[in-house]
């Protein structure tokens, strides 16, 4: 018998009342299973919407008829569809009332499941594993399955790799592959991580899931890596375009932050041909430019990089795409502004370019044009430090610029290893020329000066 014949039975034999009842449960467990379906299908916001309509349903059966047989029910789904919308502080009442005195085995279990997201959700694991202790040995595959979930996740919050491994290892939910592997690589079992990670596919996909795997991979086994992990999940599942264009982007910019720059373009190149017309296509075309920019050697490749964008954002750039053109059509054009700059302002511009803009070549020239033009500064010695550590094909050359011309040049020395009370001097003299605030510890220590890091300094160059 269907559900519409029991509602329709029931109103014919208990009248006006009976009919509410059944009509107002059914309606709310017909919005769970809605949303069940949607978290299937990883639209969990839109998921999120039907369950917070299926609570205001079922809390509604348990107002109007606090005593009917399916007032349990009504109070278990009324807890556990404010818990999955997001609404745990709501849920924490029912959910409670549920565990204590619902009667039937398998409602209480479902209650106790929602008590355990809840308690995850507000970091408190130990009242996570109290709530699923039990429902790990449940008859029903589901929900023991679900509870192996929440166990894990509450032991990997206490800081149990391993163990949350284990139980993550014990669960067909979905997202227990992309979890377990996450476990693994907490736990430095980098090669079983890897292994594993190759059969996430075969459940359904979860794209937050996946992208926090990714994530993972990329910290301990590096970018190439996750890159490779990423090419055979897709070739085992074929996720919607979005979600796949989400992870190929984030797979791009990992790429390009690792130095891929023409890795990174195929990526883009992938997410634009894919959905040419989303916000995510948008940005990677704006990406697409960037990775030109970082290849740039010259400010003169950097023309046709403006020309690119100033096109890009009059026909179609929108939203966070429009955002980082803007950005990137700053950088781009405060570079090619190197001859309005004194002389501090192209020593910043030049470890702006380094260390904003991404372009390492192009930084290395301007350390050296910035050296050739101002050879007696304070800090041309510096900048051909720089120069040296982004252009390791001509370090040699450069350390023998370095050694014949500035040999006393505490940057020389701090280079070599050798001691230089002069250094620490030297940096602030250049922190005050830059308008850096200079941090004065209260206690000098030094014997020996290590060779000099090149890194950020000041502001950003935004513009």
């Amino acid at each position: 018998m269907t559900r519409t014949a029991v509602v329709v039975l029931a109103c014919w034999a208990g009248g006006v009342a009976a009919c509410a009842y059944y009509n107002g449960m059914w309606n709310a467990e017909h919005l769970a299973s809605q949303a069940r379906k949607l978290e299937g299908q990883d639209r969990v916001a839109e998921a999120q919407s039907y369950w917070a309509q299926a609570a205001v349903k079922a809390e509604s059966v348990v107002a109007r008829h606090p005593t009917s047989r399916w007032a349990d029910a009504a109070l278990v789904l009324e807890g556990e569809a404010l818990a999955r919308s997001g609404a745990c502080a709501q849920a924490a009442a029912p959910l409670a009332r549920a565990v204590d005195s619902v009667r039937d085995a398998a409602l209480r279990e479902r209650a106790r499941l929602a008590t355990a997201q809840c308690a995850l959700e507000a970091n408190d694991p130990v009242g996570a594993s109290r709530a699923v202790a039990g429902v790990t040995e449940s008859r029903d595959g589901g929900r023991r399955s679900q509870a192996a979930l929440l166990a894990g996740r509450a032991a990997a919050q206490l800081g149990d790799a391993d163990g949350a491994a284990d139980w993550f290892r014990r669960s067909d939910a979905p997202a227990a592959g992309p979890a377990r592997v996450r476990a693994l690589l907490a736990a430095s079992r980098v090669s079983d991580a890897l292994s594993f990670a190759d059969t996430v596919a075969r459940g359904s996909f979860q794209g937050e899931a996946w992208g926090a795997m990714l994530d993972d991979v990329r910290r301990a086994a590096g970018a190439d890596t996750a890159s490779a992990t990423l090419d055979r999940m897709l070739a085992r599942r074929n996720p919607p375009r979005g979600g796949r264009a989400r992870l190929l982007l984030a797979d791009g910019d990992a790429l390009l932050a690792a130095g891929r720059t023409a890795d990174a373009a195929a990526r883009y190149a992938q997410v634009a041909a894919l959905v040419p017309d989303s916000s995510e296509g948008q940005l990677a075309r704006v990406r697409a430019i960037r990775v030109r920019a970082v290849q740039a050697e010259s400010a003169g490749d950097l023309v046709a990089v403006s020309d690119q964008l100033e096109r890009l954002l009059q026909r179609s750039a929108a939203g966070t795409a429009a955002s980082d053109g803007r950005t990137l059509a700053a950088q781009v054009q405060r570079v090619r502004q190197w001859d309005d700059l004194p002389e501090t302002g192209r020593f910043q511009l030049a470890e702006a370019v380094r260390d904003s803009l991404g372009a390492p070549r192009l930084a290395a020239r301007l350390f050296l044009r910035f050296a050739s033009e101002r050879p007696r500064a304070l800090f041309a010695p510096k900048a051909l430090v720089a120069a040296a550590a982004l252009w390791p094909e001509r370090r040699d050359s450069i350390r023998a610029v370095l050694d014949s011309a500035y040999a006393g040049s505490p940057y020389t020395l701090a280079l070599r290893g050798e001691p230089s009370p002069a250094f620490a001097a030297a940096e602030d003299s250049l922190a005050r020329a830059l308008g850096l605030t200079v941090a004065r510890p209260t206690v000098l220590l030094a014997s020996r000066v290590p060779p000099p890091v090149p890194g950020p300094r000041g502001p950003l160059l935004d513009g």
